[in-house]
């Protein structure tokens, strides 16, 4: 406590009042705003290339500086944690996705407490706090109710949060609303729900919430945009704007895009366009029956996007009508790339690839092209779709090639930056971007966070670049996802990719000179085996100093497996739910069922003209779901798309005790029969493939709440509720299947 400088007698007129000085940023202090894409292409927005319609980023750019040579950690996890920290992603205990603790420092998937976010900087600097969308930096077995909650967003710093605690979300139906440490209670979402809109709906109101308290307080608004990540749906409205527009096929319009980098002078004259992936073929060579399919996939993702521009245009227009756009800097970028993970034809299902599941069939998915981008697909673009997004470089998210790790990258403040409408060519690395807004907005690093003393950030600031095209004080940074290596140091790049659940191969390197090679294209190895070695080691020794060994190269569902033996001895035990609760988080329920038998049982009371959701688990990806309806008991299971319901069993009034009876056979198989009160009442069904980890929402008690199991039932009822009295839920885990 500070010293009291007033003096206190004994009556109040011969005392004088005194009032320590409140924290307060400096007069004439910028907002900051970080509008964050994920999985966001370097050629997707307009001002770098793109077909898609995006005034509002192009006009952004227009006013501020464009950078062609900004790079990131390749996958989501690792690139939020370096951006909000000025810290390389490893470092900061977070060298994958924040899924799991892998159990070895950099990989613990959270941000340790000595290490000071943007958001408790500004925030200890006066800035009011605000975020908004994805927050993909807590292990998910801590973002369960009863979890430790010291990496949550409001624990990190943010005054107010609106979003979710996971990699990704149904758009039309997500799975878990959080308003700071509290699960927003929903049962059915608005028939033009739509999540981007919600992120943007609520940042504007924490603005103007705001300015209704404080005229001049500044704010830090991080808006963490999980468009446009799998799954790929949009708007109907937004969707039908591109119909057409990519019949042309991903080898035409990939060229298009490369022509426009030139024009636009963001590539070098000379610039080769390299090959295409093997896996994906020309458009030509394609079959004519998949193409309407295929292009739907694209049309989907542009619209997500163009959803986002629209959005950036209301939130820009809400800090003109405050007076406060022309002080408000403004960043617009990318976690990392576009992906590969949609494969050759891309997936009207892309989470069965999360069980280790085949993906459908080019037929079936051909067969539901008219519900690609709606709220019953959960989809993801064919591969070659994932190269137009990158162009003009190889490669995709997970890799440290330049498709991975190298995205556009704006920057905007009128009042502040004097060159505007600019593209700058400087290195600059995400980890640069805390430094550099600190820095432009005159506010100083933390040296004590939490009660302990900050760990020493690894950005530099890059603010001389953007007052007067300085160089770039960043000369080399390392990278790595996946085991997929590089280092780049002074124009020059080690690369290292490997393939994905193989042995890894540690010399496998490749080395280009990006001053002469700015796609990539050639490897130039063999011509200068020094510079490759000097790289090589340059990788080793920061790799060490960074925490990224071991090396890891096991596939998703192998890395997802990673549980301590405790986690473990917990989903071996029986557990009972409660009506009247909300939404049983995922991470809780799914590992009690999870490709095991188990005996699913409730108990409830109904009479005659009772009806509704007994229990439901999942969502439209996924899941299974019990009810009432007309007296017959209904039992439906949607097993990643292939669904299946058993026959309806009628239902006296009374007190009942109906039991799933679950069976793992392995290879992903399985069977199951429904007991009422102990007596079989239908016999083993097939019910495959078994549920694992892929399903966004948990379990429902008396209802089926945001996104339905069944979608005929949520048709007919919405999330039916049970109209009559339910005791409890339990289930007893049994053995787990072999694989």
């Amino acid at each position: 406590m500070s010293e009291y400088k007033g003096r206190i007698e004994r009556r109040h007129g011969e005392s004088t009042p005194w009032w320590p000085e409140a924290e307060r940023a400096r007069a004439g202090a910028p907002n900051v705003v970080i509008i964050y894409m994920d999985d966001m292409g370097y050629s997707d927005p307009g001002c770098y290339g793109s077909e898609i319609d995006t005034p509002h980023i192009d006009a952004l750019a227009g006013r501020g500086q464009r950078f062609t040579h900004y790079t990131t950690h390749p996958i989501c996890s690792p690139a939020r944690a370096a951006l909000l920290t000025g810290r390389n992603g490893h470092a900061v205990g977070t060298g994958w996705l924040s899924n799991t603790n892998a159990g070895f420092p950099g990989y613990t998937g959270e941000i340790p407490l000595d290490v000071p976010t943007l958001a408790e900087t500004f925030r200890s600097a006066g800035y009011e706090t605000m975020m908004t969308g994805k927050w993909h930096n807590t292990p998910t077995l801590d973002t369960v109710p009863g979890g430790p909650k010291h990496n949550w967003p409001t624990q990190r710093g943010f005054d107010n949060f609106y979003g979710f605690l996971e990699g990704e979300t149904h758009f039309f139906f997500p799975s878990r609303i959080q308003q700071n440490n509290q699960l927003v209670a929903i049962d059915a979402y608005p028939q033009d729900y739509y999540a981007t809109d919600d992120w943007t709906d609520r940042s504007i109101q924490f603005i103007k919430d705001l300015r209704g308290s404080s005229a001049d307080k500044p704010f830090f608004l991080y808006l963490a945009h999980n468009a446009v990540h799998a799954p790929l749906q949009s708007k109907s409205a937004d969707r039908a704007k591109y119909r057409g527009r990519y019949d042309e096929g991903w080898t035409e319009l990939r060229a298009q895009r490369f022509h426009r980098q030139l024009e636009m002078g963001l590539v070098p004259e000379g610039t080769r366009l390299p090959e295409s992936d093997p896996r994906v073929p020309l458009w030509q060579d394609t079959d004519p029956a998949d193409r309407k399919l295929f292009a739907r996939h694209m049309e989907t993702y542009a619209a997500m996007l163009d959803c986002v521009d629209q959005n950036m245009g209301k939130l820009v227009a809400c800090l003109d009508q405050l007076g406060e756009l022309d002080n408000t800097i403004i960043v617009f970028t990318s976690d990392n790339g576009g992906t590969d993970a949609g494969e050759t034809t891309g997936m009207f299902n892309n989470n069965r690839r999360y069980m280790g599941l085949p993906p459908a069939t080019v037929e079936s998915d051909r067969a539901r092209v008219d519900e690609l981008g709606g709220p019953r697909s959960i989809s993801l673009y064919p591969t070659g779709w994932g190269e137009v997004c990158n162009t003009p470089f190889p490669s995709f998210k997970t890799y440290t090639g330049a498709g991975g790790r190298r995205v556009s990258f704006v920057v905007s403040w009128p009042s502040g930056l004097q060159d505007q409408g600019v593209i700058r060519r400087q290195f600059v690395h995400v980890t640069d971007i805390m430094p550099t807004l600190l820095e432009l907005a005159g506010v100083e690093a933390l040296k004590e966070v939490n009660g302990k003393t900050a760990q020493e950030m690894h950005g530099l600031s890059f603010a001389d670049v953007l007052r007067s095209n300085e160089p770039s004080r960043r000369t080399e940074q390392y990278y790595e996802c996946w085991a997929n290596r590089a280092f780049y140091r002074e124009g020059w790049l080690a690369l290292s990719i490997q393939k994905r659940g193989e042995p890894i191969v540690m010399d496998n390197w490749t080395l280009h000179n990006l001053e002469e090679d700015f796609s990539e294209a050639t490897d130039v190895s063999d011509r200068h085996p020094d510079k490759l070695a000097e790289l090589v080691d340059a990788f080793d020794k920061a790799a060490w100093k960074n925490q990224v060994y071991p090396l890891d190269n096991r596939d998703r569902i192998q890395k997802f497996s990673d549980l301590s033996e405790k986690q473990k001895a917990a989903a071996d035990r029986p557990r009972t739910f409660l009506p009247g609760t909300q939404t049983i988080h995922r991470a809780d329920f799914l590992p009690l069922v999870a490709d095991r038998s188990f005996a699913m049982s409730v108990r409830f009371t109904s009479e005659s003209e009772d009806e509704g959701v007994l229990w439901a688990l999942g969502d439209p990806i996924g899941g299974m779901v019990l009810f009432l309806e007309d007296g017959e008991l209904g039992f439906h299971y949607n097993g990643f798309g292939e669904e299946t319901s058993l026959n309806p069993v009628a239902l006296p009034a009374g007190n009942h005790e109906v039991t799933l009876d679950y069976e793992a056979l392995g290879g992903r198989q399985g069977r199951a029969r429904l007991l009422v009160d102990a007596v079989e009442a239908v016999g083993w069904t097939a019910l495959s493939p078994t549920l694992a980890f892929g399903i966004f929402e948990g379990l429902d008690v008396g209802l089926d709440r945001r996104g339905p199991v069944s979608w005929p039932l949520y048709e007919r009822h919405g999330p039916f509720p049970f109209t009559g009295e339910i005791r409890d839920v339990k289930v007893v885990p049994g053995k787990r299947a072999k694989v």
